[in-house]
């Protein structure tokens, strides 16, 4: 493996570190801070960087190195990375981020419900940075897919919770407190307890979009 398919490597790992970081963070306050996602954009400039010098020690040319695809990463193994440019990763940004920003907009004015936080859509504005439109495409789609299976399986879950909770049996519980169960488990999923946050999604998008 050379030297900037290593480089390479790590910066994929510690994007996903960072995203599963951020992950644990949204599900826990369902916030995504700015400073994690201004890391990451960071890493991004530093990793294309290493990339253009090693290509200049390696008489490739820094520009040239810079302005290319990024190494294809564990192909030996049978798990191709393939790598964006810097134009690529750049119309990602702009593709996704924007795209994602213009969808929520459309859909809060038509709905007057919350759709896409402000953290998400530059958390996805990062990941188009290293995966380029195509493959940040793939991981949108994988993001919302994963989501929308979740979300169903919990509410599948709650009405099944709801159906054992609304009859009991006479005497054995009052009316108030038969509403406070019913509504202790239309709640009982923490995670869906208020808005979904997307940021877990969006990790496995990525994980899966880099073997895409």
């Amino acid at each position: 493996m050379t030297y900037v398919s290593v480089v390479t490597l790590v910066a994929y790992g510690l994007l996903l570190a960072g995203l599963v970081v951020i992950a644990v963070g949204d599900m826990r306050t369902r916030r995504i801070p700015n400073g994690m996602v201004a890391a990451l954009a960071l890493l991004w400039v530093i990793w294309r960087c290493v990339l253009g010098f090693a290509g200049r020690y390696m008489g490739l040319g820094f520009w040239n190195t810079l302005l290319s695809p990024a190494p294809t990463v564990l192909g030996q193994i049978g798990l191709p990375v393939y790598g964006a440019s810097l134009s690529g990763g750049v119309l990602g940004a702009l593709a996704l981020g924007g795209g994602m920003l213009v969808l929520s907009a459309v859909y809060e004015l038509t709905t007057k419900k919350e759709s896409f936080g402000g953290g998400d859509i530059k958390l996805m504005v990062v990941i188009g940075l290293f995966l380029g439109w195509e493959r940040g495409l793939v991981c949108l789609f994988v993001a919302c897919l994963v989501s929308v299976i979740y979300a169903l399986v919990m509410r599948f879950r709650t009405r099944g919770k709801d159906g054992d909770t609304a009859r009991p049996a006479e005497g054995s519980q009052s009316a108030p407190a038969a509403a406070g169960t019913q509504a202790s488990s239309e709640v009982a999923d923490p995670f869906l307890a208020r808005t979904m946050p997307f940021a877990p999604f969006l990790a496995v998008g990525t994980l899966v979009a880099f073997f895409f």
